[in-house]
């Protein structure tokens, strides 16, 4: 007899990150200065085989701080954009509800 797939199990079964989304990422990727960890990012947008995200860090930065919901817990938003291969992304925390509004009121960094 075949067993139920469990919802966390469907969660990584052909799931694409979407703008708004929370990504567990390789740190190589990232290219920061933190040792190459897994950490998680926000994805701005998916552009064939790029990703461009935010990184996220557990430390509360200096100033106007956003906090992100996640199912790992919460994270701070920084403001470095990185361009990663999508491939580096490797599985979803969630969507965060307050992307749109943030999008319309941020200021890009090139």
């Amino acid at each position: 007899m075949r067993q139920r797939t469990t919802e966390s199990e469907l969660d990584t079964i052909a799931v694409e990150p979407f703008p708004g989304d929370i990504w567990w990422c390789e740190g190589e990727s990232l290219r920061l200065d933190d040792g190459g960890k897994i950490r998680p990012v926000l994805v701005l947008a998916i552009h064939g085989g790029t990703a461009r995200v935010v990184p996220l860090t557990t430390r509360k930065p200096p100033g106007h701080a956003i906090s992100i919901p996640h199912k790992a817990g919460h994270s701070w938003l920084t403001q470095t954009e990185v361009d990663v291969p999508a491939i580096s992304l490797l599985s979803g925390l969630g969507h965060w509800t307050g992307f749109t509004q943030w999008l319309k009121q941020r200021t890009p960094v090139v």
